[in-house]
């Protein structure tokens, strides 16, 4: 039988995602002022290896993030190939999945992983934007894998599916992962989804979320910086930007 969603379950959820204050680093934005930026903490500027999963045709962040100075590995078996042409960039026409998939041309993680030289992948980066297939894949992917990268940022879909009581407990577990080796540091609503309401507060269909591992920084304590924050921007320009407060 489902249990209801009461403010307290989904405070307790709200909880695992509120974003944490860097007490040793500001943070900047990368990518388009528009769908297809990211904002980063500051030690995201050295890094040397970046895994970019699902780019149609938005590579703005894969650009800034190879002109200085990364190996960019770019996914996607969505698109016929990528826009991009730098020599520090890679292709890869397949997809991020649970598991290696050859017909749907999907690859885990850790088989991702496996592509890439390591020697010397100062600050490593895993950023995604794959529709809706990061729950899935996130909950497949072991945490020893996910703790090899510095910094964790991508799209997070579909939060009007959290009346499911399956997909809120995919959910949760998923942020609980993430939380055993990774803080918020970032949170942006893409107001592409609007809002809807769960469990009497209202929620984002589409919420970005910058991580960065806890052993890579200062936490000092919440962050209460308003939410959009001063280097947001709304991901639909013609659109305004969502204001959020149970954050």
């Amino acid at each position: 039988m489902q249990q209801p969603l009461t403010h307290g379950v989904i405070q307790n959820l709200v909880n695992l995602i509120r974003p944490w204050h860097l007490g040793d680093q500001g943070k900047f934005r990368v990518g388009a002022d528009a769908d297809g930026g990211y904002v980063l903490p500051d030690c995201a500027q050295r890094t040397r290896l970046v895994f970019s999963i699902g780019i149609g045709d938005e590579v703005s962040f894969d650009a800034r993030m190879a002109a200085l100075g990364a190996r960019v590995l770019q996914f996607d078996h969505t698109i016929a190939g990528t826009t991009l042409q730098h020599p520090g960039v890679r292709y890869f026409k397949q997809g991020w999945g649970p598991q290696d998939n050859a017909e749907e041309s999907l690859l885990s993680l850790n088989s991702m992983m496996a592509l890439a030289d390591w020697d010397g992948a100062t600050c490593p980066i895993l950023k995604f934007d794959t529709e809706g297939a990061e729950w899935d894949s996130l909950i497949a992917t072991q945490s020893s894998d996910l703790a090899r990268f510095e910094i964790l940022t991508g799209e997070f879909h579909d939060f009007q599916n959290l009346v499911n009581q399956d997909y809120f407990e995919k959910v949760y577990a998923v942020f609980t992962k993430l939380f055993s080796t990774h803080k918020v540091v970032h949170l942006h609503a893409n107001n592409a989804g609007g809002f809807v309401m769960v469990g009497g507060m209202p929620f984002p269909r589409l919420l970005e979320l910058t991580y960065l591992r806890n052993d890579a920084a200062i936490f000092t304590s919440h962050s209460t910086e308003p939410i959009p924050g001063p280097l947001d921007r709304p991901n639909l320009p013609q659109f305004p930007d969502l204001y959020l407060r149970v954050f």
